[in-house]
This record gives C-alpha cells, sequence and structure tokens, in this order.
C-alpha cells in the first residue's frame, strides 16, 4: 500500500505566511524537503523539457531541478529561494555538476520574481501558495509555456497531465498544466456554404484550457462543443442546420493577437471540405480566464 506525503512535508526551505490585515510578509522556520531526484526525472519529462526551454524554479533548495534540466536536456535555468543557505548550495551543486554556464541562482521573494522569460516553471509549494501564484502565471507567461508541480494542484485549474511516482513506498503526485491564450469575447468570419457567403458570430467564455459558448450561423444558433485551447492553439466544433441542411464544423487554428488562423472541416449534406478559416475578435470582449479558488 502507498503512503502519500503529508501535507506537511514542505518542500521550500523557507515558507511565506502573508498577514492579509498589514500586507507584510513573514519568514517561517520549517524543514528543507527536497523533491527525490526520481521525481525529478518525472517532472521534466512531463513538461517536455529540452534544450530551447528556460526553466525557472521557485523555491529551488539545492538547485536540483534547474541543475538537471541543464545536464539532461541542455536548457538553462533560473533557481530562486528565500534562504541565502540554499542559493549557495545551489550555486556549488551547479559548479560540481559542470553546468554552472547554463544556470543561476537568486535569493528572493518569488511572489515578486520576473517569471516572463520562463517556458517551463516547476513548483514544490503548497496548494494555497500555487494558488496566490495561478493569476501571474496564467497572465504573465507565454502561451505554451508549461508549469509542473510536485504534490500540490491548483483546485478548480485542473491539469492538463498528471502522474504518479513511487518512492520507497511513499507516492508522489505531479501535474501539469500548459498555459492558454486567452480565446474568451466574440469572433467573426465569414465562410461559404452551398454557394453563398455567410457571417458567422462565437461568443467563447473560456476557464482556464476549457470554454464554451455558441455560434449564430444563418439564422440558426448553436452551442459549442468540445473547446479546448492549448498554448496558442483553439479547437471547437459545433453542429447546426444550414441553408436547409444537417452541417458540421469542426475549426482548429493559431490564435495571435487578436486574430484566429487556422482551418475549417465541414461536413453539409454529406459532403466534406476543409478550407482557411481566419477569425477577428472585438477587443473588449476578451475577459479574464481565471476564477477565484473553490470556496472551502
Amino acid at each position: 500500500m502507498t503512503k502519500r506525503l503529508s501535507s506537511f512535508a514542505v518542500p521550500a526551505a523557507l515558507l511565506l505566511l502573508i498577514s492579509g490585515a498589514a500586507g507584510q510578509v513573514r519568514l517561517l522556520d520549517v524543514p528543507y524537503v527536497p523533491t527525490k531526484f526520481p521525481v525529478v526525472d518525472e517532472m521534466l519529462s512531463m513538461a517536455g523539457v529540452s534544450k530551447n526551454d528556460i526553466v525557472y524554479d521557485l523555491g529551488c533548495g539545492d538547485g536540483r531541478i534547474v541543475i538537471g534540466a541543464a545536464q539532461k536536456y541542455g536548457a538553462r535555468g533560473i533557481g530562486i529561494d528565500l534562504d541565502p543557505e540554499r542559493i549557495l548550495e545551489s550555486e556549488a551543486n551547479a559548479s560540481s555538476a559542470g553546468v554552472a554556464d547554463r544556470v543561476r541562482f537568486y535569493t528572493g521573494d518569488l511572489f515578486e520574481a520576473d517569471i516572463r522569460e520562463a517556458t517551463v516553471v516547476s513548483l514544490y509549494l503548497l496548494t494555497s501558495i500555487n494558488l496566490r501564484l495561478r493569476p501571474r502565471l496564467l497572465r504573465e507567461l507565454r502561451p505554451g509555456s508549461r508549469v509542473v508541480s510536485h504534490n500540490f494542484a491548483m483546485e478548480n485549474w485542473k491539469p492538463d497531465a498528471s502522474s504518479e511516482v513511487e518512492v520507497d513506498g511513499v507516492r508522489h503526485d505531479v501535474f501539469l498544466w500548459v498555459i492558454p491564450a486567452n480565446a474568451s469575447g466574440a469572433w467573426t468570419w465569414t465562410m461559404k456554404i452551398k454557394g453563398k457567403t455567410t457571417t458567422v458570430r462565437a461568443d467563447l467564455i473560456q476557464k482556464y484550457q476549457y470554454a464554451k459558448g455558441t455560434v449564430k450561423i444563418g439564422g440558426t444558433e448553436a452551442a459549442i462543443a468540445d473547446a479546448k485551447i492549448q498554448g496558442d492553439l483553439v479547437r471547437f466544433r459545433f453542429e447546426a442546420a444550414v441553408a436547409g441542411s444537417p452541417a458540421a464544423f469542426v475549426f482548429e487554428g493559431k490564435l495571435v493577437g487578436q486574430s484566429i488562423n487556422g482551418t475549417i472541416r465541414s461536413v453539409v449534406d454529406g459532403e466534406t471540405r476543409v478550407w482557411t478559416w481566419k477569425a477577428f475578435r472585438n477587443p473588449t470582449t476578451e475577459k479574464p480566464i481565471d476564477e477565484p479558488p473553490d470556496a472551502g
């Protein structure tokens, strides 16, 4: 029978206690618990780390995650920790591993760190801290960046993938999220059906990487199905009666700014077509894709 780590097995050298009334940051002296190396391997593998990545570890401890990313995959890395002793240890470990030219370590507050350069962010923090970081991750990381967490999830932001690693009879959970582009809002485009050019409007309501909404086409309104945004790739489908005929459409495209460029695959009257799709968003209709943490 596997045994889960308790919530008291806290990974960071120091945790932050935020005083809501005063808005001050205090340091809590708690044990440092490093991520086991088999878990490090799974985190880097699940995140798909490559030589093109810049891996940030928030609460880096002895630096083993960014050092592993540099050693095994040739990535560059940044480690941030509140404890100066952990930073000195990380720098010594990087030098011993021969990757000091590919990684840097800084003493600092992970809530204030500039993470915009990161393509992968690694976390081994409490869920409460993950939730405080979540708005920044969604807002500041580029679509397609990955966030990987050891043992602690993000409540109502469901992971894109997860796995389990057992080490010495203890189960460790690994969660992965891919930062989605914000595809919310009102989108319009034109397409030709049965020789007639028709204007289409889609209204997307997005929460994290998933969306729902409606499409209006030729006087018919239909529900959007299977809508997902992974990185900057937007996919959804709908079925409707168009010009008196049953029709099914699948849309897939890349979101850049206020436009989506891709393809439409349609089946109308049993005839399948694939053609270019370009949609434009009314920028005033874009909404945040984050939501408050689950109550309780």
